[in-house]
């Protein structure tokens, strides 16, 4: 028995939640120099919080970009970012900031589903209905950019008193961009290869 998409998200969202209730994150969490021992933590750092308040805004943003994408992303190209996301970019995270020692939230996946559904709205856009997916693009965009250290520091956020990992949403965004651009490429060449009528 197959699971619908929306009872594949609602699992999602019911298993960020009970993580953070009822599993202990410091064994789940990515951690630079447990990351190759304990290779799980490169996909399960992604889905566990640093408090309740976290795990939930997290959760109500991965619904929210679920009704936004519906009509433009297929629920295969939803999962597999939800599914091979997070371990690209703990690896991005290993290779790139050797200061980041560990890491928990879904705040970069979610970056990545973001800019992979904008990428493929403005392909799927023509005329003066382009016009939104463009300003959403770049709005995106522009955030990612601004809130970046642009150094080695972690910026702490104001509501949840901790320390944000902002270089998580900009690996996220060139993640979600590449696979955009994949995900259009591919329905192009699926265009291409229809056979036209004859009229």
């Amino acid at each position: 028995m197959r699971l619908s998409p929306t009872a594949g998200l609602y699992a999602v969202v019911i298993a960020v939640l009970a993580a953070e209730l009822f599993l202990p994150a410091e064994l789940l969490e990515y951690r630079r120099a447990l990351a190759l021992r304990e290779p799980w933590r490169l996909f399960t750092g992604h889905f566990v919080h640093l408090s309740f308040l976290h795990a939930a805004l997290n959760v109500v943003a991965l619904l929210l970009l679920d009704r936004l994408f519906a009509d433009r992303l297929k629920p295969r190209a939803f999962y597999g970012i939800l599914g091979f996301g997070p371990i690209l970019i703990s690896l991005a995270f290993w290779l790139s900031l050797p200061e980041l020692h560990w890491y928990r939230g879904l705040s970069g996946v979610l970056h990545a589903v973001y800019f992979a559904g904008c990428v493929v709205w403005v392909a799927a856009s023509a005329g003066r209905a382009r016009w939104l997916p463009i300003a959403a693009l770049l709005g995106g965009t522009l955030k990612v950019l601004l809130e970046q250290p642009w150094d080695s520091s972690f910026p702490v956020h104001e509501v949840l008193r901790v320390a944000v990992v902002p270089q998580a949403h900009l690996i996220g965004a060139i993640l979600g961009t590449a696979t955009g651009l994949l995900l259009r490429q591919r329905r192009q060449k699926a265009q291409d290869q229809q056979p036209q009528r004859i009229p």
